[in-house]
């Protein structure tokens, strides 16, 4: 999936180790978590309960945070889309994300105490902002190479619609500099495979 380049991509960025290790340190507000797992646990998202619940040596229901903490951290490192898609099919999850991270239209409405931990945690992680260095050298080297920021940006779309397929990154501009032009020469003896050989406009 081009999410997952996508985080792989970040990986390459920040120099370090994978963002569930930059962002060990942070999960899931329990406010979030258990609106989560009220709409996890009912029959219509069985796939996601089939992951995220066990039983152990006695028969007793045991339950993975996993989820949880990856969803969290996404929304922590990318931010909360404004567009947010099939809101037809998906819309109490992101009613869910909504009331417990954002600040309520409302100013009569109290916030929910996960605001402040998720702008805490977007402070120091955000790819956008956060401070922590190795996100910060991550976003610098993404804004030096033209193209890359927003290469990966596409990739991590919460949208599968709007992500970016394997074609685009092909096609990409930070990918511009390794598309050969017809001048190029090779020996007749040499073998040559060039992923340009699938480029498309």
């Amino acid at each position: 999936d081009c999410f997952g380049l996508g985080l792989c991509m970040l990986h390459l960025f920040t120099g370090h180790g994978p963002y569930e290790e930059i962002l060990e340190e942070v999960v899931c507000p329990e406010n979030l978590k258990g609106q989560l797992r009220k709409i996890w646990k009912q029959r219509s998202h069985n796939v996601i309960r089939s992951v995220m619940y066990d039983n152990d040596e006695n028969g007793a229901e045991i339950e993975d945070e996993t989820l949880y903490h990856t969803l969290y951290r996404f929304l922590v490192l990318f931010g909360i889309p404004e567009e947010q898609f099939d809101a037809k099919n998906h819309g109490k999850v992101w009613r869910a994300i909504n009331s417990t991270l954002l600040p309520p239209k409302r100013a009569r409405f109290k916030k929910c105490p996960d605001i402040y931990e998720f702008e805490k945690d977007r402070k120091k992680f955000s790819l956008a902002n956060g401070t922590d260095k190795r996100i910060a050298d991550a976003r610098r080297r993404l804004l030096e190479m033209d193209g890359a920021m927003e290469l990966l940006l596409s990739l991590v779309s919460f949208d599968p619609k709007t992500r970016a397929t394997p074609l685009d990154v092909i096609n990409s501009r930070l990918m511009q500099d390794l598309i050969e032009d017809e001048s190029t020469l090779y020996c007749e003896e040499d073998m040559v495979k060039s992923y340009t050989a699938y480029l498309a406009n």
